[in-house]
């Protein structure tokens, strides 16, 4: 399937048209602040700057807001927040569009995601999936290259930082509204991208909700559907003659650490006059200082590890038992530990933060859809008496947590 972590799915009918490059997660944070106060802002992804130069489009996934002054909403998860000047990175190697359906683009307010577009805009950034309101963030971004009429869709699964009907936000995932928007889309325009925001944080797979999703985009018309958020590296299909990428981990994200955090893949799609015809991965591991390709023996090892993720896709069976004994684990964790985080007589202590908090966890589990899934699929392995045997797949899906090229030697 790979050759040189790269797929060529047929010959180029004609010329190549454009090239397309995509990039997982980006959130420099003020560890990225550093570097580029000491004016090393070029340097963190110069070994990768010609790769993604190489592109006649280059997109980022902006996952965090930019605000000068920090002004957290209650909510589950982080709120996070990069210093403006960090734009610089992503500028610096080469990327004009910055992907802003996520999850934490709202992470200080309406305010904060407007002053985030305002940074992104002035920097030279053109941005999709944000805006002063819904109908304004769910505005596709016309693109144009290979004399070819290019639109871009953008949407994030309802966790924080929805844009309403008159408030800034970013936009939601509504399948049946996001569907008919690819089909107008694909009507208007010689191609369309869709981007999506959402799945399982560490879960090497798509699970069958979000796969049916991907395949239903391309089914609707997009040539090209492109998926972040798990940050972790999953597998690429192509269906229905569009390429589907369901995760390339992160790309630049200091903050944390660990061994599936500090590695990916940037993807590379040319397009002739079909659609996609060629698929090529960049593989890489990140740290503070700098985002460094694999070399020749860690690309072998990151081509196996592609070809293994890649398997199940085609089999619906297996990519459902792999999300059941998923959920035998995270969508225990989740359920147990908001249902019984709640404090005693919190209906009458709605004004504390900390029970707002604990209520907020809770609703997550109900508006995020990623989130929902889980709770609801632990919930019927145990109505069918099915949870030991639905784990059994466990150890199959942890032998995927420390990547060997990440090992040490």
């Amino acid at each position: 399937m790979f050759q040189n972590c790269g797929i060529q799915y047929r010959e180029p009918d004609g010329e190549t048209l454009f090239r397309v490059v995509l990039a997982g997660d980006v959130c420099p944070g003020k560890e990225g602040g550093e570097l580029v106060k000491a004016s090393r802002s070029a340097e963190i992804m110069r070994p990768v700057a010609d790769f993604i130069r190489s592109a006649d489009l280059r997109f980022v996934q902006w996952e965090t807001p930019t605000v000068s002054k920090e002004n957290p909403i209650p909510k589950s998860g982080p709120n996070l927040n990069s210093p403006p000047e960090t734009i610089r990175i992503v500028r610096d190697a080469g990327f004009d569009v910055a992907l802003l359906a996520n999850n934490h683009i709202g992470d200080h307010g309406p305010d904060g995601v407007l002053e985030t577009l305002q940074c992104l805009h002035q920097s030279g950034m053109k941005t999709v999936g944000a805006g002063k309101n819904l109908e304004e963030a769910n505005r596709p971004l016309a693109l144009s290259a290979g004399g070819k009429k290019i639109l871009l869709l953008n949407f994030a699964e309802n966790e924080f930082g929805i844009a309403g009907e008159t408030t800034p936000g970013v936009a939601p995932q509504s399948p049946l509204r996001n569907l008919k928007q690819t089909k107008e889309a694909a009507k208007q325009a010689d191609f369309v991208i869709v981007v999506l925001h959402g799945g399982h944080e560490h879960n090497p797979f798509p699970s069958p909700r979000l796969q049916e999703l991907c395949r239903a985009f391309a089914e609707a018309g997009a040539a090209l559907v492109f998926n972040c958020h798990t940050h972790c590296p999953e597998g690429v299909e192509f269906w229905n003659g569009a390429q589907i990428v369901y995760s390339p981990g992160n790309f630049y994200f200091p903050k944390y650490h660990s061994d599936l955090w500090n590695t990916g893949y940037l993807t590379k799609c040319s397009f002739d006059r079909r659609g996609v015809y060629r698929l090529e991965l960049l593989p890489f591991r990140f740290g503070k200082e700098q985002v460094t390709p694999l070399d020749n023996s860690g690309r072998a090892l990151f081509e196996a590890y592609m070809e293994r993720l890649c398997a199940p896709l085609a089999d619906a069976a297996l990519i459902r038992r792999l999300f059941e004994a998923w959920s035998t684990d995270k969508g225990r964790s989740y359920l147990v530990g908001t249902v019984t985080g709640l404090p005693e007589n919190w209906e009458n202590r709605l004004e504390e933060e900390e029970v707002v908090g604990r209520l907020l966890h809770l609703r997550n589990l109900f508006t995020c859809e990623s989130h929902c899934d889980m709770v609801k699929c632990y919930l019927r392995l145990i109505e069918e008496y099915r949870l030991r045997e639905a784990a059994e797949l466990l150890p199959f899906l942890r032998s995927f947590a420390l990547p060997e090229w990440m090992e040490e030697k």
